[in-house]
């Protein structure tokens, strides 16, 4: 036997029976030889880590572009804070750890330059409009080379259909698109588990970040119904006990939610209509204030309002660029359709330009997009 079966072998004795187990994966879009040592969902982490994709991360907004401080969140720490909470909340749920590791170091994969600002102005530039977790879809898919014998990573079915349904918690995916993950279908419990701990992170970490940048005022912040009931409970700041409360309250609510639907089984799940890891209605009516006063006053700020509009103005004019002379983008970016390119003109050439300028645009970090501005259109000014 060898260790990965073993390994498999350990999650049929140890992990919950609504688990999903990693030999029990519908596999890869193109087969390959099982792993001697790891299982398919490990393997599938390591994928992950060491594409060209996750290390862009770094230089990635959250909220903050790359150049305000060192220490405000990016998306790589964005994405190994999901990491953290998501392991917290499926070792105490018996679910596969592995799978949940996979899908936090993924889930993020498709995101802009500039963050949701980013997402926003390509959204609103494509006739298609553009989201980012699908963008992370044709990552793992299509676009990373770390493979030169094959398109992107070939992760298994539940790690790409977790990237594509990260964000069910908060948005109805389109049913025509990207059919092959089942968009209409409750994901793993696994993938579930991060449609909660991606939230929590991005809540508790904004909130650190905006108090650290002097947008946010804890006394302002006194009055909230979560600030009142963590203040209470120690000496500690109360914002710092916001990840313990609401990771508690997501296990001990999915726990019951699990016992009270019967589920045994990961097609149990599947069949289930609505999620089932989820805050209980008191907590969450807490959390949902906090975000809303976030909205209000951190993401509405005048400052972070002046650093989306740069990011929405710098993507706006590199699309425009690019649409309007292709031969402006690198000859790697363009080599599998010059021909086509070079033959084309009018609408036509624009339908296959498209989703070129999109895939190049969507992949820069934010230094690589400042930098490509200046290069094609001129110098811009930091914001202040």
């Amino acid at each position: 036997m060898s260790i990965r079966e073993e390994l498999e072998e350990r999650e049929r004795r140890e992990l919950a029976p609504y688990a999903m187990l990693s030999a029990e994966s519908r596999g890869r879009e193109r087969w390959i030889e099982p792993d001697p040592i790891r299982t398919a969902f490990q393997r599938d982490r390591d994928r992950i880590i060491h594409c060209k994709a996750f290390r862009r991360l770094e230089y990635k907004t959250q909220v903050f572009v790359n150049h305000e401080g060192d220490h405000y969140r990016t998306r790589l720490t964005h994405s190994l804070e999901v990491w953290q909470i998501g392991q917290t909340i499926a070792s105490a749920l018996g679910l596969n750890l592995n799978l949940v590791g996979a899908i936090s170091l993924g889930h993020d994969l498709g995101h802009t330059p500039f963050g949701h600002s980013g997402e926003d102005a390509l959204d609103a530039l494509l006739p298609e409009g553009f989201r980012h977790y699908e963008q992370g879809v044709r990552v793992v898919e299509e676009l990373d080379d770390s493979y030169p014998d094959q398109p992107g990573l070939n992760l298994t079915f539940e790690v790409r259909e977790g990237i594509l349904k990260h964000v069910i918690w908060k948005i109805a995916l389109d049913p025509n698109r990207f059919s092959h993950l089942e968009p209409t279908v409750m994901p793993s419990l696994e993938a579930q588990v991060i449609n909660m701990a991606d939230p929590i992170a991005f809540i508790s970490h904004d909130l650190d970040d905006g108090l650290r940048a002097g947008i946010l005022d804890e006394t302002d912040l006194s009055g909230l119904k979560i600030a009142k009931r963590l203040s209470a409970m120690g000496k500690r700041p109360w914002t710092r006990l916001v990840i313990p409360l609401l990771v508690n309250d997501v296990i001990h609510e999915t726990a019951r939610s699990i016992a009270k639907n019967g589920i045994s089984s990961s097609g149990d799940v599947r069949a289930h209509p609505e999620l089932l890891v989820d805050l209980s209605p008191e907590i969450k009516g807490e959390k949902e204030e906090l975000s809303a006063y976030l909205y209000e006053n951190f993401y509405d700020d005048y400052r972070v309002r002046r650093m989306r509009k740069q990011g929405i103005r710098i993507i706006e004019e590199l699309y425009r660029v690019f649409m309007n002379d292709w031969r402006l983008l690198p000859t790697d970016v363009t080599a599998s359709k010059r021909a086509e390119l070079t033959a084309s003109e009018g609408e036509d050439q624009e339908n296959i330009l498209r989703p070129i300028v999109r895939d190049y645009i969507a992949g820069m970090t934010d230094r690589f997009a400042f930098k490509t501005y200046s290069q094609v259109i001129g110098s811009i000014a930091l914001p202040e």
